[in-house]
């Protein structure tokens, strides 16, 4: 059986959700049949928690692996990599919002390059990313080897992050940060996670009791505590579910494995289609056909981002 923390069958589930988010941004363009609305509003920013546990997780494990040399390269491999990128989707939208006649002003487009405002992109879920990573890197180059204290350090200065969000910015901003330092601390006790997951009744036991407090603690979510709680009941839950029933799909792990880019890219043709069409897209008809195109869009866009940033590294690597 395929091991559930693989990084095909992590991207097959970051599929599954970013499929979710797809659904949940069109929110914003077109009126959804109620199902699909009751659906991606009840499950609301639990569709991102496993985005952020999995980033978690995955860091720290190169950390475990790589040790100091992958702490120092943080900067450049992830905070940079992930600010340019980004810089380019948000240049994307400058442009399409100048053509579609959309203003913005210059301290605007600044703060959107780093994720603080935005051009009708997404911008909240990239700025809490890179501030996590931030704070990874300060927590292990400030305690070195000392890994329960850098996870204490991360806990601490995730804290913090989400108290100054609080003040500043909408919940959506914050409330499943407490995916990201669970995703690590999976990581430094994964083996008592298997030894529990293994076994039916502490299995069984895990499943139901993770699925019941997210379930109850949805019902007083409003609450910034209890949503952070709620998301890290919520991963418990996922991951409980994958480790018993296999997540792999060809398609969901591309999808997954190019998770930011269609991430950034999917409102371009939602925006575009809306405003160029007069159609009544409230019509089951019409809304099918506006979310496939839609979807098939972003395939393409993400398809062709992903070989334009190749094609731009390796050509930077040449020059070195």
């Amino acid at each position: 059986m395929r091991d559930y923390m693989s990084r095909e069958s992590t991207a097959s589930v970051n599929g599954i959700f970013i499929l979710v988010v797809f659904v949940s941004h069109m929110k914003s363009y077109v009126v959804l049949p109620e199902v699909l609305r009751q659906a991606t509003t009840g499950l609301g920013q639990l569709m991102v928690a496993m985005f952020l546990f999995y980033s978690g997780y995955g860091v720290a494990e190169s950390i475990r692996k790589k040790g100091e040399a992958y702490v120092r390269g943080i900067p450049a491999r992830r905070v940079f990599k992930v600010l340019w990128q980004f810089a380019l989707t948000v240049l994307l939208f400058a442009v399409m919002d100048w053509a579609l006649g959309i203003s913005f002003t210059p301290s605007q487009f600044v703060l959107s390059l780093f994720g603080w405002e935005n051009l009708g992109n997404s911008n909240w879920y990239i700025f809490g990313i890179l501030c996590l990573y931030l704070i990874t890197w300060i927590a292990f180059t400030i305690f070195g080897k000392s890994r329960w204290r850098s996870f204490a350090a991360v806990c601490v200065l995730t804290a913090l992050l989400i108290l100054a969000l609080h003040e500043t910015k909408e919940s959506w901003w914050y409330n499943t940060l407490t995916a990201y330092p669970f995703g690590m601390l999976f990581s430094m006790t994964r083996e008592k996670w298997d030894e529990w997951l293994e076994k039916p009744a502490p299995y069984l036991a895990i499943l139901a009791a993770s699925l019941a407090i997210t379930v109850l603690l949805n019902r007083y979510s409003t609450h910034t505590s209890v949503h952070l709680c709620m998301t890290v009941s919520y991963c418990v839950f996922i991951l409980a579910l994958t480790k018993r029933v296999p997540v792999y799909n060809p398609a969901l792990e591309w999808m997954g494995k190019h998770l930011f880019e269609m991430y950034m890219l999917m409102r371009i043709p939602m925006l575009l289609l809306k405003r160029g069409s007069a159609a009544p897209l409230r019509e089951p008809a019409y809304l099918a056909g506006y979310a496939l195109f839609c979807f098939l869009c972003t395939l393409l866009l993400a398809a062709g981002y992903h070989a334009f940033i190749q094609r731009t590294e390796h050509a930077h690597q040449r020059g070195q």
